[in-house]
C-alpha cells in the first residue's frame, strides 16, 4: 500500500510515517469532536457538524478526514449500497478500459477478513497521471465489503451522479453486525481543509 510496503525497515518506517502525521490526524479528530461514531473490524468513522474522518484499525495512519461544509454522509441500505458499488465497479472498468476518462482514480475495497498489510480478502484498482493502470485482488461482486475508499479527481469528466463526488474521498462502512441496519456512505470533497494521510492505495511490489 505504501512505497515502504515491501521494506524490510517497515516497523521502523511505518513509525515514521505515523509520527509526521500523528499531529495533522489529532488536530482534524479534535476539531471534528463528538458526533455521529460508525465502526466495525476493519474501520472507523466519525461525522459532526464540524467534519468527518475514518481510520483503519490495522493501519492507523491510513486516514481522511475534512472540515467544514466538504463534507457529507448518509446511512444506507443495502439496496443502495449495491447500487453505489456497482457505479464503483462500473467506473473503474470504464477507466481500465479507456472508455472513461478521469485525472486520478485510487480504489481498496475490504472485504471481511481482509488486509491490506497482508494483501488478503482485498480488491485495489490504482490509475495515476501518466501511469499504467496497476490492479490486484479479487472484486467480490457477491460480497458486501466491509470497508471501501475510493479516492478521485474526474476532471471535467461526466461521473455517475449516485457517486455523488467529482473530487475527493468516498469511503463506505459496513455495519458491525447485520442486525446493526444500514451501511455508512460518506464523501470528502478535495478543498484546502480536507487531509488524505494515505501515501498509495496500491502496493508497489507484488512479488
Amino acid at each position: 500500500m505504501y512505497p515502504y510496503d515491501d521494506n524490510p525497515d517497515f516497523t521502523a518506517l511505518r513509525a515514521e510515517h505515523q509520527a509526521q502525521h500523528g499531529l495533522t490526524i489529532a488536530y482534524i479528530k479534535r476539531r471534528v469532536g463528538e458526533g455521529m461514531e460508525y465502526a466495525n473490524e476493519v474501520a472507523e468513522a466519525v461525522v459532526s457538524a464540524e467534519g468527518g474522518y475514518y481510520q483503519l484499525r490495522e493501519m492507523p495512519e491510513e486516514f481522511a478526514g475534512a472540515l467544514g461544509a466538504g463534507v457529507s454522509h448518509r446511512l444506507v441500505a443495502d439496496v443502495e449500497a449495491w447500487e453505489t458499488l456497482r457505479q464503483v465497479l462500473k467506473l473503474v472498468e470504464g477507466v481500465s478500459s479507456g472508455t472513461q476518462s478521469v485525472r486520478s482514480l485510487s480504489l481498496y475495497v475490504l472485504y471481511a477478513g481482509g488486509s491490506l498489510r497482508t494483501r488478503q480478502g482485498m480488491f485495489v484498482f490504482d490509475q495515476k497521471p501518466g501511469e499504467a493502470a496497476f490492479a490486484h485482488g479479487l472484486w467480490q461482486p457477491e460480497l458486501l465489503p466491509r470497508f471501501f475508499k475510493l479516492r478521485l479527481d474526474a476532471g471535467d469528466a461526466p461521473l455517475p451522479p449516485a457517486l455523488g463526488l467529482s473530487n475527493g474521498v468516498l469511503f463506505f462502512l459496513a455495519p458491525q453486525n447485520h442486525d446493526d441496519g444500514r451501511c455508512l456512505l460518506a464523501t470528502l470533497a478535495r478543498t484546502p481543509a480536507m487531509q488524505d494521510l494515505g501515501l498509495r492505495t496500491a502496493p508497489t511490489m507484488m512479488n
